[in-house]
């Protein structure tokens, strides 16, 4: 799963690349409430659960239990001293004996290899619950012990688990209980907060995409987007023509133009299309593999028309509000380039089109569901879901299109179809909470975000992309790279520490598009926005995933004597010149090379203060790629004696303070 992994050695020497895991990565966990269990995986021995809120969708709130369960694998003999920051009763084990029953740091030596770890953790009596497992080495200081070391082995229970959890995902993205409610069992506002995502607008349609192609979609929209949440609508002999028919009624009383393409903005178009990652995400319009969601449809369904495009592009939530797809505050120009490349390298399908009857489509439009997906309009012809409990098996779930009936086909693949299955016989209760740990874990999935970014130290789908990426670039005339310029082959910041790292509040608006600066100007890339609500959710789900609460302490006013020292200790005279590479507010760095790195008054902003301190101490063990110099030994003295005994901590506690008071 997790492809190239850091393990152990990575712990030891910074950044040694092992073979994947004989097992799966991560731990299981179990949690039991009130007498019920649940289990899931865990990337990390790591969680945040706050009062009276439950520790899994699949538990009610109260008190609760949780036990860690898996391996810590390492490919060299060591010893490791291992502390716990916890509110609530808590017991590790490793290979047998018990190491930690308290928050004092404990020392326990691990073998060569597999390293079995049980961690059993009793929920707070009064307060937030949380757990952060740290461990250190003469060979690095102090650090959440890194999600690349753990695995487990999987089990019957646990892949039950699993499957609910997939099946609920799966229930909420179809939104099945658009056509099949129940007020009792379904909440409309509030649980699981991918419910009710509803379905693009119905608008305009006639005058954005051909008619031809939309019956064609209708009738089959898996045939031209795999994986694709809308179902085939229809089946029998005439399918196709209840197809155009709807198409007809959609489409009616407009006709898009035959658009022209532009040749000439197709190279920049492409060139957009690699540097902001959309080749990530998707194939390229030309391309005849379907390894990512494909494009190839695009001129076929716009009709070559440039302006609807744009549109769509610069704004792709205008007319669905659930979309996947972020906005990249795309301009005029970046929207019109990227539209013309969509449509110069697409395809259009020679079809002979059905005639279709607006009047019968106007019908099938009221009594074939469409309208409770995409006006939220409540059901009328379909079973409410009391009754497809009672087999649900047959309708939608059917695995032969005899026991389906009328009903639509969602082009379910077998495990998607067990995995709904397996979720129809829970009591369903899930779906009136949720947790923001478990939200983000889906999200992050979902919104595919580590096509973008390297996670626990798997590298990104775009990172891979690098000659397709290359072409694209190359056949935009080439430009003398000025100082300043983004960097083609930059490293995106992975996501493997980011619940740790950023402050939820900063991470909330930057996920969402709100921050008005680029952190990191010399990235070529730019991070789109996605809806607030996901944002938000997602950012609080990072920082539960870590032991983290979405609120840091309140810190008193800068201590302006560590501040005089830190204001001396980023200087280049008797500091360690951190001004050469960071801009302090309104004053640039002083000897850029290639870019200049983050602004330190950006770094206050949005970096909690526990990790700024751990990253200053060691940078290469979080980001092996990063050009940020380690000024401290393992120890944590520095070069820099006489400020502060060269103490390294005590010194960067002093950088920090300085730059609290920089406005």
């Amino acid at each position: 799963m997790f492809g190239r992994t850091f393990s152990l050695l990575w712990a030891l020497l910074a950044s040694a690349a092992l073979p994947a895991l004989a097992a799966e990565p991560g731990l299981q966990v179990t949690f039991t409430s009130q007498g019920q269990s649940d289990t899931r995986v865990d990337r990390l021995l790591a969680l945040y659960v706050p009062a009276q809120q439950c520790p899994t969708p699949f538990l009610a709130a109260g008190p609760f239990t949780a036990k860690w369960e898996g391996n810590i694998e390492s490919p060299v003999r060591g010893t490791f001293n291992f502390s716990v920051e916890t509110n609530g009763k808590f017991k590790l084990t490793l290979n047998g004996k018990v190491l930690l029953t308290d928050t004092e740091a404990k020392t326990a030596e691990l073998n060569q290899g597999a390293n079995t770890l049980t961690a059993e953790l009793t929920s707070a009596a009064q307060g937030d619950t949380f757990i952060r497992l740290n461990w250190s080495s003469k060979n690095f200081p102090l650090e959440p012990v890194p999600p690349m070391v753990f695995s487990h082995a999987t089990n019957p229970g646990l892949e039950k688990a699993q499957a609910q959890r997939f099946g609920r995902l799966l229930f909420a993205q179809y939104n099945c209980a658009a056509c099949h409610a129940d007020a009792t069992k379904i909440p409309r506002t509030g649980g699981l907060p991918e419910l009710n995502p509803g379905a693009p607008l119905l608008a305009d349609l006639g005058k954005k995409y051909r008619p031809e192609f939309l019956a064609e979609w209708i009738d089959n929209p898996a045939a031209i987007r795999p994986h694709t949440l809308m179902p085939k609508l229809f089946s029998g002999p005439d399918a196709a023509q209840k197809a155009a028919d709807l198409a007809a009624m959609l489409t009616q009383g407009a006709t898009p133009a035959q658009g022209t393409k532009d040749l000439s903005q197709a190279a920049a178009g492409g060139a957009l299309f690699a540097n902001l990652g959309c080749i990530a995400c998707h194939e390229t319009p030309d391309a005849t593999t379907r390894d990512r969601i494909p494009l190839a449809h695009i001129q076929d369904k716009y009709h070559g028309q440039v302006e609807p495009l744009m549109a769509y592009l610069q704004n792709p939530a205008a007319t669905y509000a659930q979309t996947r797809m972020p906005n990249f505050r795309l301009s005029e120009t970046e929207a019109r380039q990227l539209a013309h490349y969509l449509l110069a390298r697409g395809r259009m399908v020679k079809r002979t089109a059905l005639v279709g009857d607006a009047t019968r489509g106007a019908t099938l439009l009221a009594t074939s569901g469409c309208l409770n997906c995409h006006a939220g309009m409540p059901p009328t012809t379909q079973p409410p879901l009391s009754k497809i409990l009672q087999n649900p098996a047959r309708g939608c779930l059917a695995e032969e299109p005899a026991a389906r009936g009328t009903a639509p086909d969602f082009h379910f693949a077998a495990a998607q179809r067990q995995a709904l299955l397996s979720f129809l016989a829970t009591d369903l209760n899930s779906l009136q909470q949720d947790t923001p740990a478990e939200f983000a874990e889906r999200q992050i999935q979902n919104l595919q975000c580590t096509a973008c970014h390297a996670r626990d130290g798997k590298i990104s789908r775009w990172a891979q992309l690098d000659n397709e990426c290359k072409k694209l670039r190359d056949a935009v005339p080439a430009k003398e790279h000025q100082e300043g310029d983004p960097v083609p082959d930059a490293p995106i910041p992975a996501l493997t520490w980011q619940g740790e790292k950023l402050k939820t509040a900063w991470m909330t608006s930057f996920i969402a598009g709100e921050v008005a600066y680029k952190p990191r100007t010399w990235l070529i890339g730019r991070m789109p926005g996605f809806a607030h609500a996901t944002a938000a959710n997602l950012a609080s789900g990072l920082a539960h995933q870590h032991g983290f609460s979405t609120v840091e302490p309140a810190e008193p006013e800068p201590n302006l004597e560590k501040a005089k020292i830190g204001e001396t200790l980023v200087g280049n005279d008797g500091g360690f010149n951190c001004i050469a590479c960071h801009g302090l507010g309104d004053r640039p760095p002083t000897a850029v090379f290639e870019a200049p790195a983050i602004n330190f008054v950006q770094t206050i902003e949005r970096v909690r203060k526990g990790y700024f301190q751990r990253w200053v101490l060691a940078p290469v063990r979080i980001d092996p790629e990063t050009k940020m110099p380690k000024y401290a030994d393992p120890e944590g003295v520095t070069a820099i004696t006489d400020q502060l005994e060269g103490k390294g901590p005590d010194q960067f506690e002093a950088i920090r303070e300085y730059l609290r008071t920089i406005k």
